[in-house]
């Protein structure tokens, strides 16, 4: 009887504990994104942070301020000019239609001749150029099903935007409490695996500015190369076209957007050899992130880069955003856990 006492007591305290879980998980769900891009950029920022804070005199508050206000302005700036702009345009496209003072020239002979596309994009700019509101009529429930759609990605854009500007708020708090923060996780890791606990803290942390580096970096120089050609080229709009450039290529969609209708347009505006060269420019400068980021990101980690570079895919794939951070860090730790499991093995037999 005093079994079945104690067998029942404890399966009341398992179900009391894993019900007192479950509904914590259900409480935090919605904010576990925004912890997790938290604990993202506060590990990458942090070499940021100490360097801010050894030119500022080691005020750290200021620094982390300082840290967070600049990455909300990176953020919301380009977005808000490019917001603008586009507002801009828009409104007068649709002023010079209503007005009828709206003029498209018509196509270049040149549109016709291009591969698969060519024929249907003439006949439609043809119809633009003689009768735009005719064709807006033919189109009208294809143009407000896209405008529908449009709003849509553009409310879910804004909330993104939105916690991500929280998740900053959020990592310069845990930036200003990394001492206390880093010790409870290190102690917490340590017990599960005590004896390299502190070691996988480590790889962790470097994955994660591995990551970053590559991910930051080979935008940055992949935004340079395409303006350089855009530019150059004197494609209209190549400031603006570069700001969207930059948000594609941080976020892991790429320049080919821009990319392709540049293209398009070098070789309906341009002489056959400029736009060869120009294309051939482009198409370099798209694709160069294959080769620098295995050789940005596999610096400094004891991995095999392959196993990075299937942490990035899968988790970007799994995971969106967020896993191209996360991915690598999980495959790593796994990597490392299954060979020191190995290890320990081969050594006990």
């Amino acid at each position: 009887m005093e079994n079945n006492s104690k067998l029942i007591n404890t399966i009341i305290r398992f179900f009391t504990i894993g019900f007192l879980l479950a509904w914590c998980f259900i409480l935090i769900r919605p904010f576990i994104i925004i912890f997790l891009w938290a604990g993202v950029l506060s590990i990458a920022l942090f070499p940021v942070f100490e360097w801010l804070k050894n030119r500022l005199g080691g005020r750290r508050k200021l620094s982390a301020i300082l840290l967070g206000l600049v990455g909300i302005g990176i953020i919301l700036g380009p977005i808000s000019i490019i917001a603008t702009i586009l507002f801009h345009n828009a409104q007068t496209i649709v002023d010079g239609i209503e007005a009828g003072t709206l003029v498209i020239p018509p196509p270049s002979p040149k549109i016709a001749d291009l591969p698969l596309v060519g024929k249907p994009l003439n006949e439609i700019w043809q119809l633009a150029s003689l009768n735009l509101k005719g064709l807006i009529g033919q189109f009208h429930t294809q143009i407000v099903a896209f405008s529908k759609t449009l709003l849509l990605q553009a409310t879910n854009l804004g909330l993104i935007l939105l916690k991500f500007i929280v998740s900053i708020i959020i990592a310069v708090i845990l930036i200003l409490k990394a001492q206390s923060l880093n010790q409870g996780i290190t102690l917490f890791v340590s017990r599960l695996a005590p004896s390299r606990g502190e070691e996988f803290m480590q790889l962790a942390t470097t994955t994660i500015r591995s990551v970053t580096r590559g991910v930051i970096g080979v935008a940055v120089i992949q935004t340079l190369l395409v303006a350089f050609g855009l530019i150059l080229a004197k494609i209209p709009a190549a400031g603006i076209l570069t700001l969207v450039s930059l948000f594609l290529s941080i976020i892991q969609i790429g320049p080919g957007l821009i990319v392709l209708p540049a293209i398009v347009f070098a070789w309906t505006t341009m002489n056959p050899l400029g736009a060869l060269l120009f294309t051939i420019w482009m198409i370099l400068a798209t694709l160069i992130d294959n080769v620098l980021k295995p050789m940005l990101m596999g610096k400094g980690l004891p991995v095999p880069i392959v196993v990075i570079l299937l942490g990035v895919i899968g988790g970007t794939i799994a995971h969106g955003i967020l896993g191209l951070f996360v991915g690598p860090v999980i495959l790593i730790l796994g990597y490392e856990l299954i060979g020191a499991w190995l290890k320990e093995d081969s050594n006990t037999t």
